[in-house]
């Protein structure tokens, strides 16, 4: 068993990742497994806040090692500094919540291996993220330097990066922006709208089928901020999840699923300034399932969006 006093206040999950240097997803593992605990005490909860001066304990971990991926990468755009991804979707970006291998890291440190040393130890080179079942463009940093320079872009807010989502219902404002904190909820774990951290979504209609027997519409969808889950909460939150979200659009699960099998969820353009000054903007056409579905529905849209 390893044996740690904590000497900060922090997540239990985050600052065991530190001490053992291990992946959160596995530290995450263990502590639902009931093998942590805290002062004597087991405890499940990943987020459960440790003080200075608790006593933790764990069983030792096996050392993990990325193993090289096959998995061909759709480079968008590449320098020296950094490279663009387009990312499909059922993917994870980087070993967590169980999955260990052929992740999107593991293919980047094949394609990419000076990146092994930048950035989090087991995000190599990961700047932002996207979720497993969506697709698009994802920024990636080759060196320190460009890790922290476009992390501080991403905090700036700085980067401009925007999505193409098929919701549920049509909303009843062409444009509108959704101003709504968020934070995780201790019943369920997942993100809802709440006092919490700032979160501001902004969409605008560009396509719809209203008069048909189930309304859908096509938004496209700018981030002000970039919080976990962002998206997906907040178009729930206005009634109109996104199509194919099982999590937060749970109550179309059964109907989504004839129609697709992945949420509805593209991010299809960035733009923002590299260190040298020059801009880069950058489009990724939608895959051609989604292309499929719009067609299913009914749903014409400028592929020049």
């Amino acid at each position: 068993m390893l044996k740690f006093v904590a000497d900060k206040t922090e997540r239990l999950d985050k600052y065991l990742a530190s001490v053992v240097e291990k992946s959160r997803g596995a530290v995450q593992k263990a502590i639902k497994s009931g093998s942590v605990t805290v002062n004597g005490k087991v405890q499940l909860e990943t987020d459960w806040k440790v003080f200075d001066q608790d006593v933790i304990e764990l069983p030792e971990f096996k050392d993990f090692e990325f193993i090289p991926s096959n998995r061909e990468l759709k480079i968008v755009y590449e320098d020296d500094n950094l490279a663009v991804i387009d990312k499909p979707a059922r993917l994870l970006v980087h070993p967590g919540a169980g999955k260990t291998e052929d992740t999107l890291s593991h293919a980047l440190l094949t394609k990419f291996p000076q990146i092994k040393n930048v950035g989090e130890k087991f995000r190599p080179g990961i700047v932002h993220r996207l979720d497993e079942d969506t697709s698009g463009l994802l920024i990636i940093a080759k060196t320190n330097e460009a890790y922290e320079y476009l992390k501080k872009m991403f905090k700036d807010r700085k980067v401009q990066k925007e999505y193409l989502a098929l919701v549920h219902g049509v909303p009843q404002k062409l444009h509108d922006v959704i101003d709504a904190p968020l934070v995780k909820s201790f019943k369920t774990r997942k993100m809802k709208v709440g006092p919490g951290r700032e979160a501001k979504t902004e969409y605008v209609i560009v396509g719809d089928n209203v008069g048909t027997v189930d309304e859908m519409a096509l938004l496209k969808v700018n981030l002000h901020t970039g919080r976990t889950h962002q998206i997906r909460v907040h178009l729930a939150h206005i009634k109109h999840p996104i199509v194919g979200d099982d999590i937060y659009g749970a109550e179309n699960k059964k109907k989504d699923q004839e129609l697709i099998k992945r949420q509805f969820l593209h991010a299809f353009h960035l733009r923002f300034q590299k260190s040298d000054g020059t801009w880069l903007d950058l489009n990724s056409p939608l895959p051609e399932e989604l292309q499929e579905v719009l067609k299913k529905v009914n749903i014409k849209y400028d592929k020049f969006i």
